[in-house]
């Protein structure tokens, strides 16, 4: 049996899912970050959902594509152009855990950059990140494509490379006492626009 995806924008409905694949591919950073809005008042999820139902922003629907299987949503891909001050997870606070996040956007400034490139688990493997990027080609434009990836990623990486896209600089990955990644940097990895 074949199974049958749709590629489409997101939509304000979308927002559960693309806050739960937002976290999935930020490595719990996102919900970390969102713990730490309103001095850690809220819940994490809700604060999430709200950035995301808003109309602009870096994590708005807006942004969104996703992948669906019927009525369920499968895979998320966030990108916009990445211009002026480097936005984070709609979480923009003052910490070293987010600081190489916003040095690596900083350095890409100017190209379309994927913020989020993420499946649930049980559709990985299955062409949804090409079928995605596919899309980021089409609409980049003229500009360079930029994502940030954790070195200690080596399958996304080789997906990536493979896909044109080459290490252009890096950051040491930093922790908290509440939040740890595997890895030792973040890596930016830029693809050259075709145009």
């Amino acid at each position: 049996m074949v199974t049958s995806f749709t590629i489409r924008n997101a939509a304000r409905e979308d927002v559960p899912d693309m806050v739960r694949l937002i976290n999935i591919a930020g490595h719990r950073l996102p919900l970390w970050c969102w713990g730490q809005l309103e001095g850690g008042r809220e819940d994490p999820w809700q604060v999430g959902r709200t950035l995301a139902a808003q109309d602009e922003g870096a994590i708005s629907w807006t942004n969104g594509t996703v992948a669906t299987l019927g009525s369920d949503v499968a895979a998320l891909m966030l990108a916009y152009p990445l211009e002026g001050e480097a936005p984070g997870y709609g979480c923009e606070i003052d910490h070293p855990v987010v600081t190489p996040l916003r040095d690596l956007k900083r350095q890409a400034e100017g190209t379309f950059h994927i913020h989020v490139l993420a499946a649930y688990a049980e559709y990985r493997g299955r062409g949804l990140g090409s079928f995605l990027l596919d899309k980021a080609d089409r609409i980049s434009g003229d500009s360079d494509i930029s994502l940030i990836v954790s070195d200690a990623n080596a399958p996304a990486r080789r997906f990536y490379e493979r896909l044109g896209f080459k290490e252009r600089a890096r950051q040491s990955l930093v922790t908290a006492p509440d939040w740890h990644a595997d890895g030792d940097d973040w890596l930016l990895m830029i693809k050259p626009s075709a145009q």
